[in-house]
This record gives C-alpha cells, structure tokens and sequence, in this order.
C-alpha cells in the first residue's frame, strides 16, 4: 500500500485529518493540557514544530459545534478517559498573531486589534441570540463598532461562559510574533505594553477562564511582558516533562519504513535529530516532511524563517566579541552558558543572547546543572542543518551585494587594504544603520561586525579575538591553520567624526608593530603576515595596511 501524501505549510488540523495525508498523532497534547493543573499554560518551542497545528487540534476538541468525533476516533487522546469529558464541552476563543509584523507601531496596532477583532465577530452572532444579559453583550458591542479596549478578553469569557454555563478555553497562538518583530523594527516598548494589558485581562484572575495555552518561540521576561501574572506555567524546553513537540526517534523510523527510506536512516539523523527537549530528543518536523516528501532530492537545509534568521544575524552583529565560541560550536565542541528562560528582549547582550539561540532552536542542551537560581547548560549545534545556517547566516546577508563574502577574505589574505577598505564601505553602507553603532558600544559594534565576516574563514584559518600576546591585546587576529599560509592582525580604532581617520588607522598599524601582535602568528608559521589598522566612523571606514 502506498504511504499516505504529505501535506506541507498546512497547520490547520480540520484540513490535515479531512485530507487523508499524513498525520502523526500528537493528541497526546490535549492530554498533557488537561491532565495539569496549571490553569495558565506556555509552551515555548522553535518555529515550525508542530505548535500551531497542536492548538489548531486543541481547538477542534474542545470547542462546541458540529460533531467531530471521525477527526479523533483513532487517536490516543479517544483513549483517554478524562480528554473525552471535555470532549466539545467549551468555548474557544483562539487567535493567532504570527502574521502581525508590520514596520510602525500604529500599523502594528491596528493589526492587533483586526486579529481580536475578528474572533469577537466569530462568536459575536452567536452571543446575540444565546438570551444572555444585555450587560454582557454591551463591551462586546463596542469593540465591534471600533471601540476598541484591551479589557476585552475579560468580557469575551464572561459572555461565552454566560451562554454556555462552562469555562472557556482561550488558546493563544505565536503570541510573541509581534514582540521579536518589533525588537527588531524599534517599537517593541509600545508592542509590550499593548500585550501586558491585553493579557492581564484574560489571564489573571478571570473567574470564566478554563484554560489558557500559549504558544512561542520565546518566555517574553516576566518584566517586561507578563507583569502580574504569576499563574502562568510554563513548559520549556528545558523541562524534564513528557516532549509534546517534534518527531522521536521511534515515530522517525516508523516513519521512514513507511516511506522506504531506512537506508538514509544514519544520514536523516545526522542532518536533522539532536535537538533536546527535556529528556527528549527529537527531530525537526517540517525538515522531515520536506525529506519524506522528496526523496529524488539530496538532504540540506529546510528550516529556515527569515523573521528568525533576521534576529540571530542582529544580535551576532551587535551582541560583542561571539566569534571564538561560535568557531568552536561550528568545529563540533560545546560551550557552557548562563541560560535565563526569561529572555529579556530589551537587554539581549552577553549571555542573554545565548538564552535566544537555545530557545529559537540554534543550539542544543547537552547537559545542565544549577547554581542556586541560575541554569548553566553546556550547549553545542543540533545536527548538519542548524550548523549550515550558523555558516551561512553572514555569508548570505552579508555578502548580498559584493558577490559573496570571497574578495574581502581574499583582500585580507593578500594584504591588499585599498580592497578592504573597498568592501567594508560597501557592507557598511548597505546593511549597518548609524542608528545600530549608536545603541551599542561603538567599537565592540565594528568589532563584532567584522568578527561575523570572517566566520567563513575557519576551514583554513582560526580567527581569534582579543588574545593576549607579548605586552598587549590583539583586536583579531587570522591564524593559519597550516604553516606557509598567509596571516593577518587587525586593530580598530572608533571615532566620532571622519576628520583623523587615516592618521588613527596608522596610529593602530603602528600599535600592532610596537606590542609585538604578530607574535603568535609567526609561531604559527604564518608566511606573510599582514598588518591592518582600520579605523571608523559611522558608515566610514579607513584602512591602513602593512606587511612584517
């Protein structure tokens, strides 16, 4: 018998059942949501791993409509005794806010308020003639003719609970969408603000709430986003809890017999097991369905999201000096990190920064342990395919526009700094704002951006940041690999203002030769070894070159 078709992009779970394609049972996530007592509920997962279809099937089971018992009836949730007492039972107030990304804030209002707008008027008809109190429908009333108010959650429940006599289920789905995007496009104060009061009316202390499931990428920071609520449980992939997420190994192999692809089983793995949930590991489901769909295509890399992909290229920019570990993360070893699962957005440097990569699915948990109140996890790369972006998030968005990030490492590697200079002015004009320098230190800014250029070099070459050698401290320094290749010691000097931006790159050439920063490369056996004094201001650049 042939295997069922593969539905992909698809995330709504009434389709995926109707369709007869493919569908690996995750029921078990009504269970889990049911069985805890946790009123309020957040489940923070990577994108594209299943989340969004799980509430869609927690919605169809829950809520009060035509009968649904064929979408379930083969499921382990049907096996549950406790799951099928709620079976249908409520009112479900669902919202999605994945698509909310807009540049401004007042459109990004809007958008909010049209997504919850929307989900007044699916039940508003219903309401009007369920014979409940005027009073219930009077704030409901008002926000569909544009008075809009964020208490309206509060007096959506109450009507619903009013028509129905049972608790409602208010399901929330990629809640910190808008958030991650406005970080990104400057208004995510106003964005947080708008959340935290939204929030705080339909989850604390609302007597007509039954449940409440969010779902993520991130734990927004209790600060910043869930101000007053403290009833709010959160399942983290750091949990030791049952893993709702994602394919296990068992539902993989089962997975690939089906499809007849046993004897790619090493290499699938390879490119996409290794992610650590819990005490789960698990793979990438939508990669798994692109390779189970496809099986005339080679593996490679199918997770990818620009909204994502955008956040962990700016804070590689912006977060300082990255570059050794993420050398040694994309060499196979791991590195031992502060993890917060607070992420607090608006303070993402130093070790926050890390807390993001684990959480948006970059990075894997080898091992954790506890120091008091703080979370130390020792970290390393998932599998080929988180590896492969990592190396391809600068070569692609910064060499869009040079042809590839190739002459600049030519141009170092050969000493040639009229070329340098050439290409920095080029990147900087096209990818770098004044305004990204001034919310940074300046030079840990330039610092950190030509960090992130020269990853691509580490099949021939360690690069190295901040190393001491001989009487100082060497900004970058490019070591070779091999004996008899070329190196290069780089010294930047930040300055408020283009007048003496050639005299400071000669000061910091100078600088290189006077504390001795070519040392370790001459042990290295670099032959020849070029020095560079590059010095800044906003989007100029000078480069001063040498050779030892």
């Amino acid at each position: 018998m042939a295997p069922p078709p593969i539905l992909i992009g698809n995330s709504d779970f009434l389709k995926q059942r109707e369709s007869g394609c493919l569908y690996v049972d995750k029921s078990i996530f009504i269970t889990e949501v049911l069985a805890r007592t946790s009123e309020v509920q957040l489940y923070p997962r990577p994108r594209r791993f299943g989340k969004t279809l799980s509430m869609s099937m927690l919605r169809y089971f829950l809520e009060i409509g035509k009968d649904r018992s064929a979408l379930f009836s083969d499921l382990a949730v049907w096996q549950d005794p406790l799951s099928r007492q709620h079976f249908q039972k409520h009112a479900v107030i669902y919202l999605s806010f994945r698509d909310v990304k807009p540049q401004r804030w007042d459109q990004a209002e809007k958008l909010l308020e049209e997504v919850v707008r929307a989900e007044l008027r699916r039940h508003l008809d219903g309401l009007r003639v369920s014979g409940i109190s005027p009073r219930f429908l009077a704030p409901l009333e008002a926000v569909d003719r544009g008075e809009f108010s964020l208490r309206i959650l509060d007096s959506l429940c109450a009507a619903l609970q009013a028509a129905t006599g049972q608790g409602v289920v208010l399901l929330i789905d990629e809640y910190d969408a808008p958030l991650l995007h406005a970080w990104n496009a400057g208004y995510y104060d106003e964005v947080a603000g708008w959340f935290r009061g939204f929030l705080t009316s339909g989850l604390k202390d609302n007597p007509a709430l039954y449940r409440g499931v969010l779902t993520g990428i991130l734990r927004v920071a209790k600060e910043s986003m869930f101000s007053g609520l403290n009833n709010v449980m959160v399942y983290s992939l750091l949990a030791s809890e049952r893993e709702l997420f994602g394919f296990t190994e068992t539902e993989v192999e089962t997975l690939l017999h089906q499809y007849g692809r046993e004897a790619q089983a090493e290499e699938i793995r390879r490119w996409y097991n290794g992610y650590r949930f819990g005490d789960s590991t698990v793979y990438n489901p939508w990669s798994m369905l692109h390779v189970l769909r496809k099986p005339e295509d080679p593996l490679k890399p199918y997770w990818l999201n620009s909204s994502e992909n955008l956040l962990v290229r700016d804070l590689l920019l912006k977060s300082g000096d990255l570059h050794e570990d993420i050398e040694t993360l994309l060499n196979g070893g791991t590195v031992e990190k502060r993890i917060d699962e607070n992420v607090a957005l608006r303070d993402m440097n130093g070790d926050n920064v890390w807390s993001l990569f684990l959480f948006s699915g970059y990075l894997k948990v080898i091992s954790q342990r506890q120091e008091e109140t703080t979370t130390f996890a020792v970290l390393a790369l998932p599998n080929a395919e988180v590896a492969g972006l990592w190396r391809g998030t600068f070569r692609e968005w910064l060499g869009d526009g040079i042809g590839g990030l190739e002459p600049l490492h030519r141009a170092l590697l050969t000493g040639n700094a009229e070329k340098v200079q050439e290409i920095l002015e080029k990147l900087l004009s096209l990818h770098v704002s004044t305004h990204d320098v001034a919310r940074n230190q300046a030079e840990a800014f330039y610092h950190a951006f030509v960090l992130g250029l020269l990853v691509s070099l580490e099949k021939t070459h360690r690069v190295r940041s901040n190393r001491e050698v001989d009487v100082g401290r060497a900004d970058v320094q490019i070591l070779p690999k091999s004996p008899g290749q070329p190196g290069v010691v780089l010294e930047f000097k930040k300055r408020t203002g283009k007048a003496g931006l050639a005299w400071h790159a000669s000061a910091a050439l100078r600088q290189i030769q006077s504390k001795g920063y070519c040392a370790e490369l001459e042990a290295a056996g670099a032959m020849p070894i070029h020095r560079m004094g590059i010095s800044f201001s906003g989007k100029d650049v000078v480069v001063k070159g040498a050779r030892v």
